[in-house]
C-alpha cells in the first residue's frame, strides 16, 4: 500500500524541525493573513502548518529553505500555487500625474 509523501518519517522530522524553529524565532502569526497561530492544535483553522514556498508538484523540494509556517486555512486555500509575491510600493499605489506644466 502506497503512503503519501507527507506521511513519511522524513517529512515528519523536517516539518517538526521547521515548526520548532518558527517557535524559537518568535513567529506567532501566519505570514499570509497574520492570524495568530495555534501550535497546539494543528487541525484548527489557525493551526500552524508547514507550507512549501515552491510547491512540491512544481519542482519544489522538502528542504527547510523552501518551507514556511502558515495557518491551516491559508495552506489549504493556497493549494499547489506558489507563494504570493509581495507588492512593491509603486505597484500598490498609482503614480501621481498632472497636466500642469
Amino acid at each position: 500500500m502506497a503512503s503519501s509523501r507527507t506521511g513519511t518519517t522524513e517529512w515528519f522530522n523536517v516539518s517538526r524541525r521547521v515548526l520548532r524553529e518558527a517557535l524559537a524565532t518568535g513567529q506567532t502569526q501566519c505570514i499570509y493573513c497574520h492570524t495568530p497561530l495555534n501550535f497546539e492544535n494543528r487541525r484548527a483553522p489557525n493551526g500552524a502548518q508547514v507550507d512549501h514556498v515552491i510547491p512540491h508538484s512544481k519542482g519544489g523540494s522538502d528542504h527547510p529553505s523552501n518551507l514556511i509556517v502558515c495557518c491551516r486555512t491559508c495552506n489549504i486555500s493556497k493549494g499547489n500555487r506558489a507563494a504570493p509575491k509581495k507588492k512593491t510600493v509603486l505597484a500598490s499605489k498609482p503614480l501621481k500625474t498632472s497636466r500642469k506644466w
